[in-house]
């Protein structure tokens, strides 16, 4: 039988342009694609449905799958499967996990129902995803930089308006608490539902940071300007996101350690998506070794997880072998 295997890198996602827009374009936002953590899922043929991962995950790539039977053109429809998920992405910590590990299903299953061209888009369509972001839909297909300009109606997935290979020298730490998770799910809308909306004036100050600052900075190897506009990006989303999530950063540990990393000098700090993940953008790998090892004797990361990783300048990747 066909094994069919999707590997994914994780999202940071590093805040939205505009919240509960009274006219114009909702959430759009900026992100980028990391190599690790990553997400391998495989999917073979099978006289019966079947999944091998955590029963947590199990549960939801069940649902996904049958969502995505619902969802795609009968004739597509994939046959009975085995589904493994032999690598994953963290849960619940801000970096994408259930969008990715979707999609690396979504992916599968397209190629075992012998589709091979669908895009991220379109497979996002067949799983139900999209409701907000689309960082981790645009990254799936093609990692980099992303700046997507929100969405005009519910139904639509928020069309990616920039992209850019992030420089391969650069690398980012991941700080990721091992006992605490960012809001997901009914926590997550019931977020949304009590935040005020995001002032024009603010989205015009994030759209010019983006436009004016970030991308250039990006596009020229300016890593300074780069980690300074990100900086104060995610501070002015921080601040807007504050009163539902605690403070700037919803973490109380990742917020010290972020204090004292900003006494130390160190900018291009911030959280990605609703935490509780501190991302630390470097210079190169000797920096980031440095800042790691720094990191990892001070009090506030002693119950964290510290990744080492780099940008993932190209989309999934796919493959077929012969299962067992």
């Amino acid at each position: 039988m066909p094994l069919f295997t999707v590997q994914t890198g994780a999202r940071l996602h590093f805040g939205l342009l505009a919240v509960q827009a009274a006219s114009g374009r909702n959430f759009g936002g900026v992100g980028l694609m990391v190599g690790s953590p990553g997400c391998e899922l495989s999917v073979e043929a099978s006289d019966r449905d079947e999944c091998f991962a955590d029963p947590k995950i199990a549960e939801r790539l069940t649902v996904w799958r049958d969502e995505y039977r619902h969802r795609c053109p009968a004739e597509c429809r994939p046959p009975a499967c085995h589904i493994r998920l032999s690598q994953s992405i963290p849960p619940h910590t801000g970096l994408g996990s259930g969008t990715q590990t979707s999609l690396a299903l979504a992916a599968a299953l397209a190629r075992s129902a012998g589709e091979k061209n669908v895009s991220a888009p379109e497979l996002a369509r067949r799983i139900g995803r999209g409701a907000r972001s689309a960082l981790g839909i645009h990254g799936f297909q093609q990692g980099g930089l992303l700046v997507e300009g929100g969405k005009r109606h519910t139904a639509e997935i928020s069309p990616l308006v920039a992209r850019l290979d992030f420089p391969s020298e650069w690398r980012v730490l991941l700080i990721m608490p091992n006992d605490r998770c960012g809001l997901s799910g009914d926590a997550e809308r019931a977020a949304f539902t009590r935040l005020t909306p995001m002032p024009s004036s603010l989205t015009e100050a994030l759209c010019r940071i983006v436009l004016m600052e970030l991308l250039p900075a990006v596009a020229s190897v300016d890593f300074s300007s780069a980690a300074a506009a990100l900086q104060e990006f995610g501070q002015l989303n921080g601040s807007h996101f504050a009163p539902v999530q605690g403070g700037v950063f919803a973490d109380p540990e990742v917020a010290e350690l972020a204090k004292w990393l900003a006494h130390q000098g160190c900018v291009g700090v911030g959280q990605s998506s609703w935490g509780p993940t501190l991302w630390i953008l470097c210079r190169d790998e000797p920096e980031a070794v440095h800042r790691r090892d720094e990191i990892a004797a001070h009090p506030s990361a002693r119950a964290c997880t510290i990744h080492l990783t780099a940008a993932q300048n190209v989309g999934s990747h796919a493959r077929q072998s012969v299962g067992e």
